[in-house]
């Protein structure tokens, strides 16, 4: 049982990006509040450098998590659940191994890794109430 519709995704253009672009903006604007934040207890490079890999993986696994999204939907349901549970160990463990190593190695503040994780889920909701149209 095979979805073979014609999606948006094989005209080549993606369905979700301006939803991704939106988590992107916004998750910037919020890594940046929060690494102010942070600089009440004085700037350290570890803490700007934790921000901005939390932010950049941030982006990047949304990115990669999309793509998943768009390409399980052309699949029959098996391959799906398979593409999407393979999706998200990946994400998963690569955030682990991330975090560890930021921890590991102190170059890195870990918890500025660990925080820009949590702000798609606080954009997707402000834009569920907010009504956003498009």
């Amino acid at each position: 049982m095979e979805n073979k519709e014609d999606t948006a995704l094989s005209g080549g253009s993606s369905v979700i990006r301006p939803l991704l672009s939106m988590i992107c903006k916004w998750g910037a604007v919020m890594t940046a509040v929060c690494f102010a934040v942070t600089l009440l207890w004085g700037f350290k490079f570890s803490q700007l450098l934790g921000f901005g890999i939390g932010y950049a993986f941030m982006c990047g696994q949304y990115h990669y998590f999309g793509r998943c999204c768009e390409i399980a939907v052309t699949l029959d349901r098996k391959a799906a659940v398979r593409k999407m549970r393979t999706c998200y160990a990946l994400r998963m463990s690569a955030l682990v191994l991330i975090s560890c190593a930021a921890a590991y190695t102190g170059i890195a503040n870990f918890t500025g890794v660990l925080i820009p994780q949590l702000f798609p889920r606080m954009i997707l909701t402000a834009d569920h109430f907010i009504g956003r149209k498009g």
